[in-house]
C-alpha cells in the first residue's frame, strides 16, 4: 500500500541544489523507505542496500549532509536511532490503509538530535605556514561547541571552516586556492570534523596538512610520463575516501617504494 509522489519543484529547489547529487537522490529514496509519518530507523548500511546498492561513498555522510541542510532530522528516542523526513506530511499523501508509524516522533519527551557516530582515526606529523583569503562569513554559532542551539531540526554549524581554509592555504600554498566554499563543500568538511573527536581541533588539521606537505606526490613534485603533476585542493582532501587514504599513508608509501 506504500506509494510516494515527487513534484516538479523538487528539481528546482535551490537549497537542495546545494547538496551533492548523490545526497539528492538519497533524499528522494528516503521518502520510499519512510513510514506514513515520514520516519524510519537510522541504519546507514541497510539504507545503502535498499537505495544506493550500486554507488560508492558513505551513506552515513550523505545522511549527515541532508540533516545539516535541514531536509531530514537524525535523532535518538527510546534507545534507538531514527530519521524524520522534514515536511513529509506537507508533500506526501500516504494511502489510508498504510500501517501506522511505530517509531516515536522526534518531538516526544526524551528525543534528541544526534551527530554521525565517531570513527577513530589518527594522523602523524607537524609543519609550516603562510597566508590566505577570507572567504567564510562569520556564523553566530561558529566555534560554540557542545550545546549549540538547534533550529527547526537543523544543528548549528560548529565547524570552523574559515580557520581550516586558512591553515590549508598557509601550509599547502602549492594547492589550488579555495575561492568558493558552497554548502556542498561545507557539508564535506563539516562531516570530517564531526566524525572523529580528534579532528575537532585546529591543531589536528595543522598537523594533518603538515603531513600532506611531506608528500612529494600530493604537493605536485612528482611527474609521470604524459601527465601533469598532481594538484591538490581542499575539497579533494576532505572527500571521505581520499582523507582515509592520506591518513593511512598511501601517498607516502608510494614515494618510499619508488
Amino acid at each position: 500500500m506504500r506509494a510516494r509522489g515527487i513534484k516538479p519543484g523538487f528539481f528546482k529547489n535551490e537549497a537542495l541544489a546545494e547538496c551533492t547529487p548523490l545526497a539528492r537522490l538519497l533524499f528522494a529514496g528516503l521518502w520510499c523507505l519512510a513510514d506514513r509519518e515520514g520516519r524510519m530507523e537510522d541504519r546507514p548500511k541497510r539504507i545503502r542496500a535498499e537505495l544506493l546498492p550500486y554507488d560508492d561513498g558513505s551513506v552515513d555522510d550523505l545522511l549527515t549532509e541532508l540533516h545539516e541542510a535541514g531536509f531530514i532530522l537524525r535523532y535518538t528516542a527510546a534507545g534507538g536511532r531514527f530519521i524524520q523526513v522534514v515536511n513529509f506530511g506537507k508533500h506526501q499523501n500516504p494511502h489510508c490503509k498504510e500501517q501506522a508509524s511505530t517509531i516515536p516522533a522526534p518531538d516526544m519527551h526524551g528525543a534528541s538530535t544526534v551527530q554521525a557516530p565517531d570513527k577513530n582515526r589518527t594522523c602523524p606529523a607537524d609543519s609550516l605556514f603562510s597566508d590566505s583569503l577570507n572567504l567564510i562569513p562569520d556564523s553566530p554559532f561558529q566555534g560554540s561547541g557542545a550545546g549549540a542551539p538547534v533550529v527547526a531540526g537543523k544543528p548549528a554549524d560548529t565547524c570552523p571552516h574559515q580557520e581550516i581554509i586558512d591553515l590549508y592555504h598557509r601550509i599547502l600554498p602549492m594547492g589550488r586556492q579555495v575561492r568558493v566554499w558552497n554548502e556542498a563543500r561545507r557539508a564535506k568538511l563539516r562531516a570530517r570534523w564531526r566524525e572523529d573527536i580528534k579532528r575537532q581541533s585546529l591543531g589536528w588539521w595543522e598537523r594533518f596538512f603538515g603531513y600532506i606537505a611531506d608528500s612529494e606526490f600530493l604537493t605536485g613534485q612528482t611527474t609521470a610520463a604524459g601527465r601533469p603533476p598532481f594538484e591538490i585542493d581542499l575539497e579533494w582532501i576532505v572527500t571521505p575516501a581520499n582523507l582515509v587514504k592520506i591518513i593511512e599513508g598511501k601517498y607516502h608509501q608510494r614515494e618510499a617504494a619508488a
